[in-house]
C-alpha cells in the first residue's frame, strides 16, 4: 500500500481535487527531464516539469505481487529536449523514471506512484514508443546468455543496430542468420549459427565416419 503525507492524503480523499501527473526522467548522462500533463509548467521538489510536452503514459497498472508491471509510453517528439539524435545515441536507454501524482495547486503535496526505467525504445513516423519496466522485472530477468542458433536481439533494438525507421512498419525478423544476411547486418548477429545440435553433440564415433579434422560445414 502506498503511503502519502497526511496533507496529500486528505486532498485525495476530498470532495474536489486538483491532480495531475508528472514524470521525471534521468538519462544515462545524468540529465534530468520533467514532463507533466498539466496545462502549465510545474516545479515539484526542485524539478521543473514541462507542460504540453506530448509525453503521456497509457493506463498505469498497479499489479499485485511480483508480476511485471510495465506500461507503454508514447510521445510526439515535440519537446525541444527530446530529439531523435539523443534517442538514437542511446541516452534514453534504461533511463530512470519516476511517476508522481501531484496537487497542482500545492505542488509540495505529491506522492510517488511508480518508479522503474525505460525499456526498449522504437521510433516510427516521428513518434517514439518505449516500455516502462518496473523493479519487479529484475527478478524475472535472465542472467547471462543462452547459446542458441537464433539471434537473441530484438529487431531494431540497440543490440541489433538496425534503424526501424528505414523499414516498413510491419517489418519483423525471424532471428536467423540467413535473415540477418538479407538485412546486411551479420556483424551484429547475436546467435551462434554453426552451433551443433543435440544429436551431433551426443553421438558416438562410427567406423564409417571420415576423421580428417575437416570442418563439419565444408
Amino acid at each position: 500500500m502506498r503511503e502519502f503525507s497526511p496533507e496529500f492524503q486528505a486532498h485525495i480523499e476530498g470532495a474536489t481535487t486538483s491532480l495531475c501527473w508528472v514524470w521525471k526522467l534521468t538519462r544515462r548522462d545524468d540529465m534530468v527531464l520533467g514532463f507533466t500533463d498539466h496545462d502549465r509548467d510545474l516545479v515539484v521538489d526542485g524539478v521543473s516539469y514541462q507542460a504540453a510536452s506530448g509525453f503521456s503514459p497509457s493506463d498505469i497498472d498497479a499489479r499485485l505481487g511480483f508480476a511485471l508491471d510495465n506500461s507503454a509510453v508514447q510521445g510526439l517528439l515535440s519537446s525541444d529536449v527530446i530529439t531523435k539524435a539523443d534517442i538514437r545515441a542511446g541516452l534514453y536507454d534504461s533511463a530512470q523514471v519516476e511517476i508522481r501524482r501531484v496537487n497542482w495547486m500545492q505542488p509540495s503535496e505529491n506522492g510517488l506512484i511508480w518508479s522503474g526505467k525505460l525499456g526498449d525504445i522504437h521510433m516510427r513516423d516521428g513518434q517514439f514508443e518505449a516500455e516502462l519496466v518496473g523493479r519487479a522485472a529484475v527478478l524475472e530477468r535472465s542472467t547471462g546468455r543462452v547459446f542458441a542458433k537464433s539471434c537473441d536481439a530484438s529487431f531494431a533494438d540497440t543490440r541489433c543496430g538496425l534503424d526501424a525507421g528505414n523499414f516498413p512498419g510491419s517489418t519483423t525478423c525471424p532471428r536467423t542468420y540467413e535473415a540477418c544476411r538479407q538485412f546486411q547486418n551479420t556483424t551484429n548477429f547475436r546467435g551462434f549459427p554453426y552451433l551443433i545440435g543435440e544429436d551431433a553433440a551426443f553421438s558416438a564415433p562410427r567406423a564409417t565416419d571420415t576423421k580428417d579434422g575437416s570442418s563439419r560445414y565444408s
